[in-house]
């Protein structure tokens, strides 16, 4: 670790996502689903202040939960900050305020065209799925594109997923949360409040939005990473993904098992779906990046690998010149995540020369 420090992609992603153009669609589109939200949720939040406030401590208090689980089981390291908190706030604002919008005009075609028992049993599970996995996605894809050096493969896809699908989900919570109070009549706010949060955050919050939009994102990272496979092989993975978070959405909504046990089941079956996506990815990963830092190749240690590897190789320097090892150790770990997520060996970064400048 003695090495001339790269320079760090990591360093210029908040500035160059804000001089993009893509940057500036994202920040207008998140006002814009904000103010969504706003207009259709103000007149309950007059009424029944407290219990919105509530709700939203709850909400602030789900969301930094799951992103701190989200960061700690990330391979190597945590994400940075700006690109994790704007999926956060992507899910949370543009995509749920569109969804509020689509989701109300798809459910009375279905009324119209069904029926209303047909409709009162399958709106939901025929329109959530269409709607807000999409919406969720486009976020997905706008961020990518804005921080294009960070999603390397379908395992950064995965995470900026469900970084997203979390933004949306602890929302959603909210609006549940304030409907069930609406419902109640406001008689006991604060109990519609905590039975909502134990419902939709104990009971289900395993296998919802995050898991359902971390497998979509996966197929966001196949169809964005830096390798050279044809277009063929990226976009029948990235569609095949997309259909996967569909059908978990659809059957987390659909009218089946719907005893508490069938609901524990539904969200076992989702989060089982994610964990494997993310444990395949993550085996696949980690191989890639073993098998480059033992190689000749590279001059680069192997104590990168795993957080605590390099905590161990950090207590050997000697403190005065820590600082500056660790920010060596990032940069080397830009390279790391490089050849962790190529898997043509022909991406950026997998030119042998690429280590020994180092």
């Amino acid at each position: 670790m003695t090495m001339a420090m790269p320079s760090s992609a990591y360093a210029s992603v908040r500035g160059s996502f804000r001089r993009q153009p893509v940057g500036w669609l994202c920040a207008l589109l998140c006002l814009l689903g904000a103010a969504l939200i706003v207009a259709d949720f103000s007149p309950i939040i007059r009424v029944f202040p407290g219990a919105a406030l509530l709700a939203f401590v709850l909400l602030l208090i789900t969301v930094g939960i799951g992103v701190t689980v989200l960061q700690r089981v990330r391979p190597f390291r945590a994400a940075p900050r700006g690109w994790v908190w704007s999926g956060v706030l992507w899910g949370a604002t543009a995509a749920t305020g569109c969804a509020i919008v689509a989701n109300t005009g798809l459910t009375g075609i279905w009324f119209k065209t069904g029926g209303i028992e047909f409709g009162s049993e399958w709106a939901a599970a025929l329109t959530a799925p269409l709607n807000e996995e999409v919406l969720k996605l486009c976020g997905v894809l706008l961020i990518a594109l804005g921080a294009r050096q960070l999603v390397r493969g379908p395992l950064d896809g995965f995470f900026l997923g469900a970084f997203t699908g979390l933004g949306f989900q602890v929302v959603e919570n909210w609006t549940y949360a304030m409907n069930s109070v609406l419902a109640g009549g406001g008689v006991a706010g604060g109990t519609d409040v905590m039975q909502s949060f134990a419902t939709r955050v104990v009971l289900t919050g395993l296998g919802s939005h995050w898991a359902m939009t971390g497998v979509a994102g996966a197929g966001i990272g196949f169809l964005l990473a830096h390798d050279a496979r044809p277009p063929r092989r990226r976009v029948v993975p990235a569609v095949l993904c997309l259909l996967t978070a569909m059908a978990m959405h659809w059957f987390f909504d659909a009218p089946l098992l719907g005893s508490v046990g069938g609901t524990i089941g539904k969200v076992a079956v989702n989060f089982v779906v994610a964990a494997g996506f993310y444990l395949v990815l993550r085996h696949r990963s980690r191989r890639r990046a073993r098998a480059f830092l033992r190689s000749p190749r590279t001059p680069l240690s192997v104590d990168l690998l795993t957080r605590g590897s390099r905590r161990r190789a950090l207590q050997r320097v000697p403190p005065a010149l820590r600082p500056a090892a660790e920010a060596r150790a990032s940069a080397y770990l830009n390279v790391v995540e490089e050849h962790a997520a190529n898997s043509t060996g022909t991406g950026p970064g997998s030119d042998p020369r690429h280590g020994q400048a180092y």
